[in-house]
C-alpha cells in the first residue's frame, strides 16, 4: 500500500516537567563519551502550564585550547577541568498531546508507531529519553 511516511522526535518531556530533570538513560542515548560534565534543567511554568525546557550545557574542553578567563570546575574524582558553556531552549511536548496533534494532521486512519528511544518494545519498567513517531497517512 502507498501512502505519505513521517518521523518526527522530541524528548520525554512528560518526565522533564514532572521531576525537573532528564531521565537516567538521556546520557546514554544522547551523549557519547566522557565530554559532558553537568546538565542543568529548568522548566518554565506560566500558569500552572509548563511553556519551555532549559538545559545549560558544561562540556569539559580539556586538551582544547582557551583562553585564561575560561571557567573551571572540578571533576567527582578531584580533577579540575575547563568547560564551556551554552543553552538550549525546547517547548516541552508532551507525548499525549503531540501523539493527537499528528492524528489531527496525519488523520485517525493513519498508522501511528511509537519508538521509545528507537525500541519499539522496551522493558515495562524502562523510562525513556526520547520517542520517535513514525506515521504512516493511508492514501
Amino acid at each position: 500500500s502507498s501512502g505519505i511516511n513521517a518521523e518526527y522526535g522530541h524528548r520525554n518531556y512528560d518526565h522533564i516537567i514532572k521531576y525537573g530533570a532528564l531521565p537516567n538513560s538521556s546520557s546514554k542515548l544522547y551523549y557519547q563519551g566522557d565530554r559532558i560534565h553537568k546538565i542543568k534543567t529548568s522548566v518554565l511554568t506560566v500558569d500552572t502550564q509548563a511553556t519551555m525546557v532549559t538545559l545549560d550545557y558544561e562540556i569539559d574542553i580539556s586538551g582544547i585550547p582557551f583562553g585564561k578567563d575560561q571557567t573551571m570546575r572540578t571533576k567527582p574524582d578531584g580533577k579540575i577541568i575547563p568547560v564551556s558553556q551554552f543553552r538550549l531552549s525546547y517547548y516541552p511536548h508532551r507525548l499525549a498531546n503531540f501523539t493527537d496533534m499528528l492524528k489531527g494532521i496525519f488523520g485517525e486512519g493513519a498508522e501511528h508507531t511509537l519508538l521509545s528511544d528507537f525500541q519499539a518494545d522496551p522493558p515495562a519498567d524502562y523510562i525513556s529519553s526520547y520517542f520517535v513517531h513514525v506515521i504512516k497517512k493511508k492514501e
